[in-house]
């Protein structure tokens, strides 16, 4: 997949999701239209009432309309048809409420194409957008004698994340007369990749980013960025590296003293213990777990934005993303697209399975959750820099324990920035961004080889 996708579809109109035109009716699998199938029963007809008449004519009659029928069907089957087909979207991962374009090449075969309807075949989680330039979706005609290639294009929204796959398209072939029809598929399935959709967080209280800083300065020395600080020279110091102007400043040797830079640290912590969650989890059909995957790709992009470098764990410590730069958060989203619930409950090792990013901001996403589970977490949040607790489902006092222990606490629902204020700055009723999902190109996701979209002939 290339290109960006585009809040806005072709031609201006601002899209509006739709059911798939009536056209998708012209691919009926019989191999005789309407007109084909009553010219048979005419012809049938006639031929017993020249047989009960005794009529002549209307025997003639009869023979020409079964075998003009006859000859059409014959006559579709020898013609041209769609041979292959090279899909490619326009963003290199669709997201979910992202719009993406799907371009399409038809190679039809050396003999010209009769006619007809293709249509192209949409997974669940692809919903196809009807635009003013593209009112039937993946619904088009064939022009009659058309050969070569044919262009086509259509626009489609993600519904749900996932890995995916477009096609096969289906092809519709009516003859000349529109007595006979041939239905057939063409090219293959194009893998579309979903990721999920990511939602602008207000920066954490005291994050680099808010403060205008993205680097913390360490204690460490040696040969590292541009911060020089002249100090006494010591016996064994290279000559070359005296600081003239501090030398003279002090009226004794200075050398210089690069004092390297380093990116300040966050957890975000993804409890995906499938007790914590519903089953329906496991197919993509939780609200709950699809809202605690858009919060923890929306906590990681927001905490690198500020100038994080974010450790996205399981709950016993288990590397899921390390995400420093945009092309770490690109795969952050293609990663996150078919994570799912695991087995094993593993809440209670997170204050062993931290290590040492104890003294880093945490983040901890998590549903089911309970009194109990929150006593184990205690040294979490005494540790963390900052410790923030969101869960889908607390259970009685289990936020009011939490925030008795030092987490920033509270419930998870459906509005992932609300959540996300309300655990993070619990007094502030502002709104920096709206309650909106953007598609994960709202943040310059550029395209990438490695990325997990479909693309090339099927």
């Amino acid at each position: 997949m290339s290109g960006r996708s585009s809040s806005r579809a072709r031609g201006g109109a601002a899209p509006r999701a739709g059911a798939p035109a009536p056209g998708v009716r012209a691919l009926s699998r019989a191999p005789l239209t309407a007109r084909g199938l009553a010219a048979v029963l005419l012809g049938v007809g006639l031929l017993v009432a020249a047989n009960t008449l005794g009529r002549i004519e209307l025997v003639v009659f009869g023979l020409t309309l079964l075998l003009l029928t006859t000859a059409a069907f014959v006559t579709l089957r020898l013609a041209g048809r769609v041979t292959d087909v090279e899909r490619t979207l326009s963003t290199d991962v669709a997201s979910v409420g992202g719009i993406s374009q799907v371009r399409a090449m038809l190679v039809l075969s050396a003999r010209p194409v009769p006619g007809g309807r293709w249509h192209d075949a949409l997974p669940p989680a692809l919903r196809a957008v009807v635009t003013e330039d593209e009112p039937n979706g993946p619904i088009g005609d064939l022009p009659p004698g058309g050969r070569g290639v044919l262009p086509v294009s259509y626009a489609v929204m993600g519904m749900k994340r996932g890995r995916h796959a477009i096609g096969p398209l289906e092809t519709a072939a009516i003859d000349p007369f529109g007595l006979a029809r041939r239905r057939a598929s063409a090219g293959g399935r194009t893998p579309v990749t979903i990721v999920p959709a990511v939602v602008p967080l207000r920066a954490l209280p005291g994050a680099p980013g808010a403060t205008g800083g993205a680097q913390a300065t360490t204690d460490r020395h040696g040969q590292g960025a541009d911060n020089l600080i002249p100090r006494p020279y010591a016996p064994g110091d290279s000559m070359r590296r005296i600081h003239w102007r501090a030398s003279a400043h002090h009226g004794s040797f200075m050398v210089r003293e690069e004092e390297r830079e380093t990116t300040p640290r966050a957890i975000v912590v993804f409890d995906r213990g499938a007790r914590r969650w519903s089953p329906d989890a496991a197919r993509g059909d939780d609200e709950g777990f699809e809202a605690a995957v858009t919060l923890v790709v929306s906590a990681t992009w927001s905490l690198v934005r500020d100038g994080y470098a974010v450790e996205v764990m399981d709950s016993d410590g288990a590397p899921i993303s390390l995400v420093e730069t945009q092309d770490d958060r690109r795969e952050l989203l293609v990663t996150f697209a078919s994570v799912g619930p695991r087995g094993e409950d593993t809440l209670d090792r997170l204050p062993t399975g931290i290590g040492n990013w104890a003294s880093a901001p945490v983040i901890l996403v998590t549903g089911r959750l309970t009194g109990e589970d929150v006593a184990g977490l205690a040294p979490v949040a005494t540790q963390a820099s900052r410790a923030v607790l969101l869960s889908v489902d607390p259970r009685g006092d289990a936020l009011e324990r939490a925030a008795r222990q030092g987490w920033h606490a509270a419930r998870l629902g459906t509005d992932i920035e609300a959540g996300w204020l309300a655990a993070t700055r619990p007094d502030d009723d502002t709104p920096a961004f709206g309650s909106r999902a953007f598609a994960a190109d709202a943040f310059d996701l550029r395209p990438d080889s490695g990325s997990g979209g479909g693309h090339g002939r099927r």
